[in-house]
């Protein structure tokens, strides 16, 4: 009963520290653009303004679902992201306490060793990061769980658990489908010899083919509807470049003169300062096999993932591999006896990793890191973000407003929902932009000069409205690099000009 409670006090206490710890980083403009597009998007979804195509061909597929449905069930307003994100990681920290207390791990003991994990700063990290990492975090974990059971036992159920694990990671994060590539030619490390020698291929077909056939009825089903899933996620292209952009900005030039190979330097680099315990438990088991294949297949996998996504450019920043480092440490303890059979040095060279963590931070996600300096200046992080939620405010109450909501999603967060805006997947924004007439009630944009406004789809097709607004308008809204133009006649006892 005592360990019962103790449980259900630990996940309470990793959910509420998450949930207001990702809150701050909310109003602190920390929270990176795909999450918000995500939260945007579910807000759209839950409300029923979101075609049925781009709902089914949606990508993250399992935050997004996820984020999707706890929107409905919750009251209007609930920051439905931040509670999934903490709803999650209390999960995964109940089924840590859990498989400690399984192992025998002493129950004084085990509830310290789980905070050090569940709150190492990459983890926090990724929990900021929104529901897409967070989910990613726990399939990590998983896959590396099921890498040691299958190298122990490679029956039909340790093969199915990595199995499902790929197929998890594949579709909860982009760099999941990166770790999903990255590991084929490594998962025979994972098998037992004996098996390896007999049924290689067999095996191999077994561990990939759920994932395999999933993707393809993915792509069936993004062709087959309107819309790419893809889009509710920066550009993976441009997420390199972001990354790239602060790597060069802490590091110069980088460390190799490569950028691929710094990525795989980085995320090596990240796992020596963030997870000492990997060292220590690599030399305690040295010599055997069973348990130190794995381990190095874990490893490799993460850093081939991280080259690959910056050679090929098609997953985006492997900043979310930040969070391998607690997790690789979780797995370690869990699945190697020689390793907590000491925990007395267990803990030490967790609270060491811990606070490595944050120098392991900035060299993983560099440009995290340059916005979390940013925010201690006492500066919003992300000022385009700030102006959208801005203008979402003062369209408040007002419907048939002609936006390009994919652009910049935090108008529909500053709004509170996306009932009343008339966003690109609404068939009179596509009719207006293809007259070139635009007749809704009213019409908001960004400046075309700054930042992503030159990406938006109005300002494309209406090269003028920002400076001139159009015919039968008037400008009731004008600050931060957004205006909002009213119809005269939807407009008729409106107040002045909002700056």
């Amino acid at each position: 009963m005592s360990r019962l409670l103790s449980l259900w006090a630990l996940m309470a206490v990793v959910c509420v520290s998450v949930f207001a710890a990702s809150l701050s980083a909310v109003t602190a403009g920390l929270v990176p653009n795909d999450a918000v597009t995500l939260w945007a998007s579910a807000m759209t979804a839950g409300e029923g303004q979101m075609p049925i195509g781009r709902i089914l061909a949606a990508y993250p597929t399992l935050p997004f679902l996820a984020t999707t449905l706890l929107q409905v069930v919750t009251p209007a307003g609930t920051p439905t992201p931040v509670l999934l994100t903490g709803v999650v990681l209390a999960l995964l920290a109940g089924g840590l306490l859990t498989s400690l207390h399984r192992i025998g791990v002493a129950a004084v003991v085990a509830p310290l060793i789980v905070v050090l994990i569940v709150l190492h700063p990459a983890v926090l990290r990724a929990a900021i990061a929104g529901p897409s990492e967070m989910i990613f975090t726990v399939f990590l974990f998983l896959l590396g769980c099921a890498l040691f059971r299958m190298r122990a036992r490679t029956g039909a159920s340790e093969v199915m658990a990595v199995a499902l694990s790929l197929l998890g990671l594949t579709f909860s994060h982009p760099m999941g489908a990166a770790m999903t590539c990255a590991a084929v030619p490594f998962l025979v490390l994972a098998i037992q010899p004996e098996q390896l020698s007999r049924t290689t291929l067999n095996l191999v077909l077994a561990l990939l083919f759920p994932t395999v056939f999933c993707v393809a009825a993915f792509s069936y089903m993004s062709w087959i509807f309107p819309g790419s899933g893809w889009t509710f996620l920066m550009a993976p292209a441009e997420g390199v470049a972001t990354w790239a952009t602060g790597f060069f900005t802490l590091f110069g030039r980088g460390w190799s003169g490569s950028l691929a190979i710094d990525a795989g330097l980085a995320t090596i680099a990240a796992i020596v300062i963030g997870a000492p315990i990997a060292g220590f438990a690599i030399i305690s088991i040295w010599r055997q096999r069973p348990l130190l294949a794995p381990t190095l297949m874990f490893v490799s996998t993460a850093v081939a993932a991280a080259v690959l996504a910056v050679t090929t450019g098609l997953f985006g920043d492997p900043a979310a591999l930040a969070v391998m480092p607690p997790i690789l440490a979780a797995t370690v303890i869990i699945h190697m006896p020689p390793v907590r059979r000491r925990l007395g040095i267990v803990a030490a060279l967790l609270v060491l990793g811990w606070f490595g963590g944050a120098a392991a931070l900035a060299i993983a996600d560099p440009s995290g890191a340059v916005n979390v300096a940013i925010a201690m200046e006492g500066q919003h992080a992300d000022s385009e973000r700030s102006a959208a939620i801005d203008l979402g405010h003062a369209s408040a109450g007002r419907d048939g407003v002609l936006v390009d909501t994919l652009n910049a999603p935090a108008i529909v967060l500053g709004r509170g929902g996306a009932r009343g805006l008339l966003s690109p997947s609404d068939e009179a924004f596509t009719l207006g932009i293809l007259f070139s007439r635009i007749d809704t009630p009213f019409v908001a944009v960004p400046d075309p000069q700054v930042g992503s406004g030159a990406q938006d789809r109005l300002n494309k097709a209406f090269p003028l409205l920002y400076r001139r607004g159009a015919p039968g308008y008037q400008l009731i809204y004008d600050k931060a690099g957004w205006r909002l133009f009213g119809r005269t006649d939807a407009i008729a006892g409106e107040a002045t000009i909002q700056h």
